[in-house]
């Protein structure tokens, strides 16, 4: 037969011309694979398995770089304002630094210290206790440490310095969202800084001082707050410093608690109550902190002491780690102190390993903990 072009078909030129396109669909016309398209095939995959590889190891080796270099800028950070900080005299600067001046820096708008703070007390019994705790002025008023003055003059923003274990960061505060990821300087950094709660009134000397910090992986701001749930750790390293604007004392350790933040949770807890003025309210959220201890509570602590916690993220966005202290009292020895502290602990965990072998579980204490029992110093066996 004679097309309408003027030409006879031919079949199998057709059939060759269609061939690369069969190759290429991986089928042949009886919908089955060749050999050769099965290989093509596999081709194109390691491909496009490669340049994904490529992309991917590209991405995560620039995202490294950017978090080592934060990291290392963090560190040359802390370091320069080390030098200041050591550089500084120790002595006393009889000038009332102008932060409080300016609430939007240290106060919250909405904070008003002299109106929170009322009295139950009857005129005519003065010995009764008050519902609301009284402000507790500072005994040499408010002036500043030389140490501090100067590392203000590098950041206004810096408030304080913090020094425990291998921990040696200065305190800053502004707001609690800007310093998640500044440093202390005001420099944008993912390691952020450590930063006391905005709502703290340094003016008098406060019943509670909130300090957050990142958990850093490298051990950086926070990073190392996990080794205190160790009770081997903690005991050896609960005592630690901590200077403000107006003021510098040393903390005890006295619980180190995984709580949440979430409302009806079995392990929440208050950070507000803890902050609170009422007794009765800050009593009964220093005590739901107390009960989530891991390492348990041998310490007298009551609504009157002055609290340091240092709160760091773990797990969930709704759990946090708080390392609670208080501050050290009047003619108490560190010392002194230390042991008391192991004796008592020492005794609780007797007691507790005496009840499970009476009930009938005859397990040996961890060796953590046997280790720990025979090594306490001036403790007698009951």
């Amino acid at each position: 037969m004679i097309s309408r072009c003027g030409y006879i078909p031919n079949k199998q030129y057709n059939e060759e011309r269609l061939l690369p396109y069969a190759v290429l669909s991986f089928e042949n016309r009886d919908g089955k694979r060749t050999a050769g398209s099965e290989k093509k095939r596999r081709m194109i995959i390691r491909r496009m398995i490669f340049c994904v590889s490529v992309v991917m190891i590209t991405y995560g080796s620039i995202k490294i770089a950017g978090y080592i270099g934060e990291y290392d800028a963090s560190r040359q950070t802390t370091r320069e304002l080390r030098e200041i900080a050591a550089t500084a005299a120790d002595e006393k600067h009889d000038e009332v630094m102008a932060i409080h001046t300016a609430p939007s820096e240290t106060v919250h708008p909405n904070h008003q210290p002299n109106e929170s703070v009322s009295t139950t007390i009857s005129p005519q019994n003065n010995t009764e206790p008050t519902e609301m705790l009284l402000p507790n002025e500072y005994p040499d008023g408010l002036k500043v440490s030389e140490r501090i003055r100067k590392l203000r003059e590098k950041s206004s923003d810096i408030i304080g310095w913090i020094t425990m274990d291998d921990l040696d960061e200065p305190v800053v505060m502004r707001d609690n969202r800007f310093f998640l990821n500044h440093d202390a300087t005001g420099k944008r950094n993912s390691n952020g800084a450590i930063f006391m709660d905005e709502e703290t009134n340094l003016l008098t000397r406060p019943y509670t001082i909130l300090l957050f910090g990142h958990n850093m992986k490298t051990g950086a701001m926070f990073g190392n707050l996990r080794k205190y749930e160790k009770l081997s750790y903690c005991s050896k390293h609960q005592i630690f410093n901590l200077e403000t604007l107006y003021d510098q004392a040393q903390y005890v350790i006295f619980a180190v608690s995984n709580i949440n933040i979430t409302p009806g949770n079995s392990r929440y807890v208050s950070l507000d109550d803890i902050q609170s003025l009422n007794r009765v309210t800050r009593r009964k959220a220093m005590e739901a902190l107390m009960n989530q201890s891991m390492n348990g509570v041998t310490l007298d602590v009551n609504e009157e002491d002055q609290l340091l916690l240092l709160i760091t993220c773990v797990g969930d966005d709704d759990e946090r780690l708080v390392v609670a202290a208080r501050r050290m009292r009047e003619n108490e020895k560190p010392d002194s102190l230390i042991l008391k502290k192991q004796i008592q602990f020492k005794k609780r965990l007797k007691i507790r390993i005496g009840r499970k072998q009476n009930t009938g579980a005859q397990k040996k204490p961890p060796p953590m903990v046997e280790d720990f029992l025979a090594g306490a110093e001036g403790f007698e066996p009951s």
